[in-house]
């Protein structure tokens, strides 16, 4: 901007520009954010006005800090409370934290100081390691339900897959059923949604979460089902065909998700509880949606469930990582799409491969989106050069949200490895504290190590300069990704 030009405009247009930079200075630097996004918001804001002031409304604004405030958090906290007390207090002595190895026990601290999350049994849990094996079971267990399903996913497509769920749901809904459905609205707007409407018309409540404009920039990424309040389901995997077969797009599709059944599913209830809370004002903290009692079934597994997003303040699943990194003692596996970290999560891999521990990171090798594929190249160099071993999937696309440390613990769940992933969008990671299933998951993470490259630094170096500036300037958007 020129100056001498600023100063020839009308004097009331300067005071007008002068006043919109003071408040601008003031309320960023007071919103107590990260000194470098203060000064690159101030940047946009102060030079670009006029493009800068819709950019920040709409993926700006710290709304993390706004929705604390919100009086439905009390709300939710005063229902909530008692009922998962009643909870644990029934089946705490069949599963206290002394199931824990005494070497991950910060991470459960951390759990559940900041989640209120204690360690629950869950019963017989399966890892389900693809869309076939995972929309199976489901299938069953749907068609098996007797009360209730609640049911927050990401986005429902609209193909072979959601047409069969679909028929299984209105016959349900027929047979008296509840059932209510949350996903996330920027998520599926382009989808039809004919059968959303069949079963609105069927009796469904179904609903988008987070669906106020100025939120675009905080998704509802959260992967959970529910039935009859003792069975649920989580992962990486969204409603529809694609999540099988990869079609039309690619050849394959890699997912991880899990089955479990017991105490430990109040958890993932909950979470659904509160966003339907959240948009509905209908409180679900009741005997019907958490039961007296959960029928046992299988090996009981020490489970711990933690979320994060913009009603949590201490984004407890990304801090709990961070936790479990450091109290690593042989090796951390890590399954993700995507690889775009925040500046802690990359310190903290840093430091456990620095130590000597065998880090190894699986991303995708077939982009779906070509700007956090592009960005992730530009972690690789100080990744590798530290001693971590870096695979991009090329199979397929690689979309399971995992980790395994030590072969006793194995974490599902929907967090990906990026910034929007870590901290901005809802999300949910569930812990389980049991060898023989950390042990299954290393297998299948070995098998597919088969199926990928490895990125060495012989690749890094042979990349040319327009590479590296494209990947440079796609990882200034790493916020958005």
């Amino acid at each position: 901007m020129e100056w001498r030009l600023v100063w020839s405009w009308p004097p009331l247009l300067v005071v007008a520009l002068l006043v919109y930079w003071a408040v601008v200075t003031i309320v960023l630097v007071t919103d107590d954010r990260e000194p470098t996004d203060t000064l690159a918001w101030l940047l946009v804001l102060l030079a670009f006005p006029l493009v800068g002031l819709p950019f920040y409304y709409l993926f700006g604004r710290n709304w993390k800090k706004r929705s604390l405030k919100d009086p439905r958090h009390a709300e939710l906290r005063a229902l909530a409370t008692p009922v998962m007390a009643r909870v644990r207090a029934r089946y705490a002595p069949q599963q206290s934290d002394e199931a824990v190895d005494p070497g991950y026990r910060d991470v459960v601290r951390l759990i559940t100081k900041t989640q209120h999350a204690t360690v629950m049994p869950a019963y017989d849990v399966e890892l389900l390691i693809d869309g076939e094996a995972k929309f199976a079971a489901l299938k069953r267990d749907l068609a098996a339900a007797k009360d209730t399903i609640n049911i927050q996913y990401y986005i429902w497509e609209h193909d072979k897959l959601t047409a069969e769920l679909t028929e299984i749901l209105l016959e349900r809904l027929a047979a008296g059923v509840e059932v209510r459905m949350l996903n996330d609205w920027a998520g599926n707007l382009v989808y039809k949604k004919d059968e959303i409407q069949r079963m609105r018309a069927a009796g469904a409540r179904i609903l988008p979460n987070l669906n106020d404009i100025r939120r675009i920039n905080y998704r509802d990424h959260r992967k959970i089902l529910v039935i009859d309040g003792v069975l649920g389901y989580t992962g990486g995997s969204n409603i529809g065909q694609e999540y099988i077969d990869g079609a039309p797009r690619y050849p394959a599709w890699r997912d991880t998700d899990v089955r479990l059944s017991g105490p430990a599913v109040a958890d993932l209830q909950k979470l659904v509880c509160a966003s339907w809370y959240s948009r509905t004002k209908e409180d679900l903290f009741n005997e019907r949606f958490f039961p007296d009692t959960y029928p046992e079934a299988g090996r009981r597994t020490p489970t711990q469930v933690v979320a994060t997003g913009v009603d949590q303040q201490w984004d407890p699943a990304r801090r709990a990582h961070m936790v479990g990194f450091s109290c690593a003692r042989e090796r951390i596996w890590i399954q993700s799409p995507y690889l775009v970290p925040t500046p802690d999560i990359q310190s903290t891999l840093i430091n456990a491969a620095l130590s000597g521990l065998d880090v190894r990171f699986m991303m995708t090798g077939w982009p779906d989106k070509k700007t956090p594929y592009y960005a992730a190249e530009t972690f690789f160099a100080p990744l590798v050069d530290a001693g971590i071993k870096i695979y991009r999937y090329k199979k397929g696309f690689m979309h399971a949200k995992t980790m395994t440390i030590d072969g006793r613990i194995a974490v599902i769940g929907t967090m990906n490895m990026d910034t929007r992933s870590l901290a901005l969008n809802q999300e949910v990671m569930t812990w389980f504290y049991d060898a023989d299933l950390a042990t299954q998951h290393e297998r299948a993470f070995l098998a597919d190590v088969g199926q990928c490259e490895l990125i060495t630094r012989e690749v890094i170096d042979s990349w040319t300069p327009v590479r590296r500036l494209r990947n440079a300037l796609a990882r200034l958007a790493s916020n958005l990704l």
